[in-house]
């Protein structure tokens, strides 16, 4: 029996690289993501613990300066907040532009395997036909070899 060869298996590999290409750099960008909800969530982490001290600070005589300071500092990490909302929006969306070209990398991949699945079965069909055939042809001239005599 001769071996199954398919012919388009280096476009399959081909294909194979790009789809693993794709999901490396899909998870690049959910990883740029999550940095980046990580960053905001400590960001309002520090701001609530600073406004926490300075209610504590309240009651005891301050002085303006410092509020001053922590008043710039409060509206900075305001404008980080704000700036890094934005960030995320345009990150999520690079994430999702990469998770649709992974899904239509994988697509184009399944379509090449689904073609090699069918060629494997036209070819197991046909010679599972030639075998037939020959086995028949071995049991006809068997069968009139024995006739014969």
């Amino acid at each position: 029996m001769k071996n199954f060869r398919y012919r388009l298996q280096a476009l399959l590999k081909v294909r194979e690289h790009i789809e693993r290409e794709r999901q490396k750099q899909l998870a690049f960008t959910t990883q740029k993501v999550l940095d980046q909800k990580n960053e905001l969530v400590t960001i309002d982490q520090t701001r609530t613990s600073i406004m926490d001290n300075q209610r504590e600070r309240s009651h005891k005589p301050f002085c303006v300066a410092e509020m001053l300071v922590v008043s710039r500092y409060l509206q900075k990490l305001k404008r980080d907040t704000l700036v890094g909302d934005e960030l995320l929006k345009v990150l999520k969306k690079d994430e999702e532009a990469k998770r649709k070209q992974l899904l239509e990398a994988a697509r184009e991949r399944k379509k090449y395997e689904k073609l090699k699945e069918r060629q494997r079965e036209r070819f197991m069909k046909e010679f599972e036909q030639a075998s037939a055939k020959e086995s028949d042809e071995i049991a006809i001239t068997t069968y009139r070899y024995k006739k014969k005599k």
